[in-house]
Formats: structure tokens, C-alpha cells, sequence
């Protein structure tokens, strides 16, 4: 993979390790930033537990149970103007990562990229809540990975 700077990544870490080196991940992040046309925003990864990201999800979207990965979109609302190249803030479960990894048999690597992929495209307002929704998140996902 190319290296890209990445500037605008900030990496947050509450209470895990990191899954892969930090500028890796940022680096990562950079590119797909790079390839959805947002160059110059600013988006935060935050790396967290099962626990943790079940909280943010029953707080944030009533919904009680874990999941793989949260978009907190700055581009939205009444404050949408305020600091335009601010995304937002996905919050990835390391967890999920690990456990997915081992459930499709792919890499924790591969699923890292993945959350991050969907979560930026959550932040630039993509939806998969319906099934078409859903089918162009999957396919746009899939392209950009291919990309990496």
C-alpha cells in the first residue's frame, strides 16, 4: 500500500491495543479519505471494547447490544458549518474486528479497513438501513478495499 499523509487522522485508544501499527492506520485511513474525494478533512478513529461501543450504541441509537463500528457525522445538524473539514468520529470496535476476523475467516487487518471504509462512508451520509441503501454501501466498500 501506498503511504499517504495523513494529517487530518487523529487515533484514539481507550482501553485496547491497537490492532495494527498507528501509521498503517493512518495511512489507511488517508487513502480511502483520499479515493471518496475528502483529501483535506479530518476525521477521528477511536478504538475501543465490545463494552464500550454497546454503551455508545444503546446512548447514541437505542440499541442495546455491541456492534463492529459507529459514525458520529460533524457535517450534519445545526453546528454543520462551523469547521467544514471536520467529518466526524468512527469509533470501531476491536472486538468485532477480532471476532469477525475469525467468523469469515479473514484478517483482523481486513476487517480494520473494512469499519473504517463504512464508517467514513456513514460520515459523507450514506445509509444501509434499506436494502438498496445497503447494496451501494456494499459494492462502493468492496470497490475502495479492492483500491487499497
Amino acid at each position: 500500500m501506498r503511504r499517504i499523509k495523513a494529517k487530518g487522522v487523529s487515533i484514539i485508544s481507550e482501553g485496547v491495543t491497537l490492532p495494527l501499527p498507528k501509521a498503517e492506520i493512518k495511512s489507511t485511513a488517508g487513502k480511502i479519505l483520499s479515493l471518496v474525494k475528502e483529501r483535506d478533512s479530518k476525521i477521528a478513529l477511536v478504538f475501543v471494547t465490545d463494552g464500550r461501543i454497546r454503551k455508545l450504541n444503546r446512548k447514541y441509537r437505542r440499541t442495546d447490544r455491541a456492534t463492529d463500528c459507529l459514525a458520529f457525522p460533524m457535517r450534519e445538524g445545526i453546528d454543520k458549518r462551523l469547521n467544514p473539514q471536520l467529518l466526524g468520529d468512527v469509533v470501531i470496535s476491536v472486538d468485532a474486528a477480532r471476532r469477525n476476523a475469525r467468523l469469515f475467516g479473514t484478517s483482523v487487518k481486513t476487517e480494520i479497513k473494512l469499519y473504517i471504509i463504512h464508517g467514513i462512508l456513514h460520515l459523507l451520509g450514506f445509509k444501509d438501513t434499506a436494502v438498496a441503501g445497503r447494496k451501494k454501501m456494499e459494492d462502493m466498500q468492496e470497490d475502495i478495499l479492492r483500491r487499497l
